[in-house]
């Protein structure tokens, strides 16, 4: 069993922004400029050090108004540049500890090559959210297990990702979990429970946080900024889920107890994650 509150790394008091960990995030479109902000908002609440966002112009420009802490690594869009997004990925200028890919994305073509490509070459730990998620089950025959990976799929998403029916996934989501883990890595089977499987770990591990708040518009994003901000911090994938999605749901529980279940925005889960965070550390 993973106790939440022992997973939290530790803090130096000589420590420097490196030290919290350097997070790539990797994501945006012309129609959805917001998805990467979200993920970059929640993973600065989660204490990642670093944050920097690859994107195009409009989409990083949309960010650096709003969040200023942000690093922009800013490129044309994907549409029309695959292969200088791979390129910086996979270059000595990036020196992130972890990245996080696919929200807000869009599937074109050049969108899904550029997934498969990370996938294949980046050698650290990384994360596959929204529109990731479509590229990886449209191209699975050419991908391999990464045992350094996280896949946080919904029930749409993981039906995809396994060529059955969302009802299917719905009617055995243990055994849906269980394949996802031996055919990705580490899987995150979002729901009213959501569900934590690692390749390398029998266990399946519940998440009982979090509720009906949580269904909103970019809540996906902010959990992948979350978890993506642990694995940057150290954590393994499967520590780095559990503790994300725990987290995260936390957040959604203390937003609906002061607001109720209508009316939470994801940038409101995204910003009370500190408050969660500091109150175990406070706790513990």
């Amino acid at each position: 069993m993973l106790l939440i509150k022992n997973l939290l790394p530790q803090r130096s008091s000589e420590m420097h922004k490196g030290d919290r960990g350097r997070l790539l995030v990797a994501g945006g479109s012309k129609h959805y400029p917001g998805a990467p902000a979200l993920s970059c908002l929640s993973a600065l609440r989660t204490g990642a050090g670093v944050v920097t966002l690859l994107s195009n112009n409009f989409a990083c420009s949309a960010c650096a108004a709003k969040f200023p802490e942000i690093v922009f690594r800013i490129e044309d869009d994907i549409e029309d540049a695959k292969s200088k997004w791979s390129d910086y990925v996979l270059s000595a200028k990036n020196n992130s500890h972890a990245m996080i890919a696919g929200m807000g994305l869009e599937r074109s073509e050049n969108a899904q090559e550029f997934i498969v490509k990370i996938w294949q070459d980046y050698p650290r730990k990384i994360l596959i959210d929204g529109d990731g998620l479509f590229a990886l089950a449209e191209n699975q025959e050419n991908l391999s297990l990464r045992r350094d990976s996280v896949i946080t799929p919904h029930e749409g998403e993981a039906a995809r990702l396994l060529r059955i029916t969302p009802e299917e996934i719905h009617a055995n989501r243990e055994a849906a979990v269980v394949e996802l883990a031996r055919k990705w890595g580490c899987a995150v089977l979002k729901g009213h429970v959501t569900l934590i499987k690692s390749c390398d770990c029998d266990e399946i591990f519940r998440v009982i946080y979090g509720g009906a708040e949580l269904s909103v518009p970019g809540s996906g994003d902010v959990l992948a900024g979350c978890i993506g901000a642990f694995l940057a911090m150290g954590l393994e994938p499967v520590k780095a889920a559990y503790l994300g999605a725990s987290v995260h749901g936390m957040s959604g529980d203390l937003l609906r107890k002061k607001f109720g279940i209508d009316g939470v925005s994801a940038s409101e889960i995204a910003s009370n994650i500190r408050v969660v965070i500091n109150n175990l550390r406070r706790n513990s």
